[in-house]
């Protein structure tokens, strides 16, 4: 049996409800507990990842838009990801004229930044955005006051991702976020002009992230919840983060209640679980950021979670903080004002 055969092996009890990304975390540990591990690489239209196996040699290698999606896009491409989950992943990985659009309003491996105008610029219209999970993918969609589409995306990797590629498909919206973006710092480009490559190893649902230039560390096998947060986690370490948001996502994460009560599983794996029932049940979730990512459940007693990085964290941060019973099963009639 060879090495990519005995992993694919051990992966065959997969839960869909943990979504793609929920998923790739799984695949991602089950290689480091083979051995292997996971490299990125920052380009201008996104990430570059490769698969090592346990003898240092690349087994597999992908693209995708941050470094997390472009990981899973190197599993698929290594084979260790059993049918039918294979097939079904294969559905979320970015094209590349999405690629080629995101990268053109920003690009490497960056989407918070031009997420967080894309969902400015809906809420500047009178308009609102909301995910939900479509098969094992995520979906947003962007409604203006009317309640007329603003801007969809196709199946993605995760919500954050989702509001980006959406986002870049309306052009009008895509050139007002890069002509706002234009000049910006973007960490991502320092990195990848720098030459750096981060790289992820995981054990009992927690990611390590080391971050390296050439022979130098910069930062090694930083302790996070998932690979989102661990990179950003390490650049902190690297000295890569400006001090006003690394002091934010230090404050965020010392209250962060997954920090103080670890359940095995990557932040989102949990969060894909709770977006999932809330699609089964038909329950709409808005999404926004205002320094914080933020997900709600509208209606009268507003449910809430917050998240820096990724909306999935914020949903976990929603079933943590908030009552779960009014969170998963709620009152009849709370149904969704718009269907995706």
């Amino acid at each position: 049996m060879s090495w990519v055969e005995d992993v694919r092996a051990e992966l065959q009890s997969l839960s869909r409800r943990e979504g793609a990304c929920g998923i790739c975390h799984d695949v991602l540990e089950m290689i480091c507990k083979k051995g292997g591990k996971a490299i990125t690489y920052e380009r201008p239209d996104g990430v570059i990842a490769k698969i090592y196996d346990n003898k240092g040699e690349v087994v597999g290698e992908g693209k995708d838009i941050v470094s997390a999606s472009a990981i899973l896009s190197a599993e698929l491409d290594a084979g260790v990801i059993p049918e039918p989950f294979a097939s079904e992943l294969s559905a979320v990985v970015t094209s590349e004229e999405d690629l080629r659009r995101t990268g053109e309003i920003y690009g490497y491996g960056r989407v918070i930044t031009p997420a967080s105008l894309a969902l400015e610029e809906a809420k500047k219209i009178g308009g609102r955005t909301v995910i939900r999970r479509e098969g094992i993918g995520v979906v947003a969609q962007a409604f203006d006051a009317q309640g007329n589409t603003f801007f969809k995306s196709p199946v993605c990797y995760c919500p954050v991702c989702a509001v980006v590629i959406g986002a870049s498909r309306n052009e009008e919206l895509a050139k007002k976020i890069r002509e706002r973006l234009a000049g910006k710092r973007n960490t991502g480009k320092i990195k990848y002009e720098q030459g750096v490559e981060n790289i992820y190893e995981m054990e009992d649902g927690k990611v390590f992230v080391s971050i390296k230039r050439g022979n130098e560390m910069l930062a090694e096998r930083v302790l996070a919840c998932c690979m989102v947060y661990g990179m950003v986690k390490a650049e902190v370490v690297a000295g890569f983060s400006p001090k006003e948001s690394a002091q934010q996502f230090k404050a965020y994460c010392n209250i962060c209640p997954l920090k103080h009560c670890w359940v095995g599983k990557s932040v989102g794996s949990l969060g894909n679980i709770v977006l999932n029932r809330l699609s089964e049940i038909n329950v709409e979730v808005e999404v926004s950021i205002d320094g914080l990512i933020r997900a709600r459940i509208p209606g009268n007693g507003v449910i809430e979670g917050r998240g820096t990085l990724c909306t999935l964290s914020a949903l976990t941060n929603m079933l943590l903080r908030e009552d779960a019973f009014k969170i998963l099963r709620p009152k009849r009639g709370s149904a969704p004002e718009h269907e995706l």
